[in-house]
């Protein structure tokens, strides 16, 4: 998306919020009482630097840590 033109904010929001809601999964998509807590934390700010995507420091499944950083990362 973003090497369509998107910025980077528009291109997460489309992937993760956008997308549930369009799929109906209204218990995921955003991080919010109640909803299922899947998500990455990496190093930056993949909002202004896509790139920063690939730079994973945990993965939580269910509010559960399931992962350390991941040292390479390929989509």
């Amino acid at each position: 998306m973003v090497r369509a033109g998107l910025p980077p904010l528009a291109a997460l929001t489309h992937a993760t919020r956008d997308a549930a809601a369009l799929l109906k999964l209204q218990d995921r998509g955003t991080l919010a009482a109640g909803k299922r807590a899947d998500f990455i934390v990496v190093e930056g700010n993949p909002a202004e630097n896509i790139q920063d995507l690939h730079r994973i420091m945990g993965v939580w499944h269910r509010g559960q840590r399931v992962s350390g950083g991941v040292e390479e990362f390929t989509p």
